[in-house]
């Protein structure tokens, strides 16, 4: 059996174009997807937030749902939310429930930030 990984965010958020850039890690699941959403939602509202999703390991419908979350209130905002290089488990899930077209996705955090 698979053991979770550890949860790690970091924000950048002292770029001189505004923009928040959002290295996220291991799991996203029901224990840790508030903690993302606390951090992704007040980004959100101020402007561009581009979410470096490479390290993600695992993501459940908990997961998920923040990122959806975040990804409507930014078009609710007028703002931007964006993700970049999703892993293979997020890219599935994202799939799986037909979220993909709704997102947009970079290949890496320079495209996203020009985007």
């Amino acid at each position: 059996m698979a053991t979770a990984r550890p949860f790690d965010i970091r924000v950048e958020s002292d770029r001189s174009d505004g923009a928040a850039v959002v290295h996220v890690a291991g799991d996203i699941d029901l224990a840790t997807s508030d903690r993302l959403r606390e951090v992704l939602l007040p980004l959100v509202g101020r402007g561009t937030v581009v979410v470096d999703a490479a390290q993600i390991t695992f993501c459940d419908s908990a997961g998920l749902r923040v990122i959806l979350l975040a990804n409507h209130e930014a078009r609710d905002r007028h703002t931007v939310f964006r993700l970049v290089a999703p892993s293979e488990p997020l890219t599935r899930v994202l799939e799986l429930a037909g979220a993909l077209p709704l997102v947009d996705v970079f290949p890496d955090a320079g495209s996203a930030l020009q985007g």
